[in-house]
């Protein structure tokens, strides 16, 4: 596994690598059974896909131990697909230095922190400096959440959010050079198993890159979405997330066993089949082939399966709420693409029953044209199977755009107490 890494003294001892990462950047999601890598040139806030490139690799998700060497080895392949595209769409080969890995959110939980500063001299505006001790006062908050500060932590902190600023009570996308009195920042933060973390390390490493993001896929998911206020709801192979987003930031996040799978297999088993049959089953509902007593039977087992889905991440999405409403607007994703009836049923008034809606819930499809600002110069990352990709590289461009950025600013707090400095 050869790269042509930086000479030791080019590489920046903190984890500010702003002007580093405005010019090229390799980009990693690993998704169900397989491996995506691109290699990415960054502009002004925006990203170019100059190369692209996958392997397989299975056994990824919370219940499989981390494998060295089949991940790095699968990891090597997908990215010297990518660099060697990188000759015909840039003119020459492009091999960057600087890695940002997407997780699976499955092996990652949220830990909401809320910051409360009253400012010493209302009259004068916010300071940067100011907001830097903000977010270490939510970093240092979540660590003793996680209980990470001592040695044997069994999580790491590897990814913040900024979600919300309130300053004297009032929204503001950014405080610095306002006036006010009190500060409230909403953070949030994600926290993955060290296993993982020594593991994308120890791949990184021997890929001689430096690895200085890993994001867990909701985040990647929620970047797009505008709006001031919406759930973001994943349905995944085994799980379901649902996530609070702030201009594309997570305010929190939960999550429950209940996925593509389980929905399937229960109206399955219900009916007196075996899970493996699922599948076939739904197959021969969907298609009409069934007799109408055989189809009514399937009918109704699945729509009290999938009331049972709804069930969990209403109770789930209760026990955040503490007494406040949840956004009408609703993005959803169904990154199995197996369970097309899901979505509709974010649209009955069983659904709207479930919790406290500002107004009439608006199902919205998360969909890869919603990702904005990047480029595919490879004309290969075309499709709903691209959207973890793209939306990581819109992240990524995001996070290393120009000017004062807080997200930057709370991975740099977040990268340095983890390497020490």
């Amino acid at each position: 596994m050869r790269r042509w890494p930086l000479k030791p003294k080019q590489i920046p001892d903190r984890a500010d690598v702003v002007e580093l990462g405005r010019r090229h950047h390799t980009i990693i999601t690993w998704e169900r059974d397989h491996v995506r890598a691109s290699v990415v040139a960054m502009g002004h806030g925006t990203a170019e896909l100059i190369g692209l490139g996958a392997a397989p690799v299975h056994g990824l998700g919370p219940t499989t131990h981390p494998d060295v060497d089949r991940w790095a080895a699968g990891c090597d392949r997908a990215i010297t697909q990518a660099e060697d595209m990188t000759v015909t769409t840039s003119g020459f080969k492009r091999v960057p230095d600087l890695l940002s890995m997407s997780v699976p959110a499955e092996v990652a939980r949220r830990i909401p922190i809320t910051v409360r500063y009253d400012r010493r001299q209302p009259s004068r505006p916010v300071a940067t400096e100011e907001m830097n001790t903000v977010l270490e006062r939510g970093y240092r908050k979540a660590q003793d959440v996680v209980g990470a500060r001592g040695r044997g932590a069994e999580a790491e902190i590897v990814h913040g959010t900024v979600a919300e600023i309130l300053l004297d009570n009032q929204s503001v996308l950014d405080p610095v050079g306002l006036h006010g009195a009190e500060l409230s920042v909403q953070m949030s933060f994600g926290v993955i198993p060290v296993e993982w973390v020594r593991t994308l390390e120890a791949v990184a490493g021997r890929l001689e890159l430096r690895l200085v993001g890993i994001v867990p896929h909701d985040v990647v998911y929620a970047a797009p979405i505008a709006d001031s206020a919406a759930l973001l709801i994943v349905l995944d192979e085994h799980h379901t997330t649902v996530d609070l987003v702030h201009h594309g930031r997570l305010a929190w996040s939960v999550s429950t066993a209940h996925g593509e799978r389980e929905v399937l297999v229960s109206v399955a088993r219900t009916l007196g089949l075996a899970g493996h049959q699922a599948d076939g089953l739904m197959h021969l509902y969907r298609t009409q082939q069934l007799p109408p007593e055989g189809e009514a039977l399937v009918a109704q087992a699945f729509w009290a399966e999938l009331r049972a889905w709804m069930d969990a991440m209403a109770e789930r999405v209760n026990s955040m709420l503490h007494e406040g409403v949840v956004p009408h607007h609703i993005y959803f994703l169904d990154a199995t693409r197996h369970i097309p009836e899901a979505q509709p049923c974010l649209d009955t008034p069983y659904w709207e029953a479930k919790l406290p809606f500002d107004r009439c819930p608006e199902t919205i499809p998360l969909d890869v044209s919603m990702v904005r600002g990047v480029l595919d110069y490879t004309t290969q990352a075309t499709g709903q199977s691209y959207l973890l990709l793209r939306g990581m590289a819109h992240y990524v461009a995001s996070l290393y755009s120009a000017g004062t950025n807080l997200e930057r600013a709370l991975a740099n707090i977040i990268a340095r107490r983890r390497s020490g400095i």
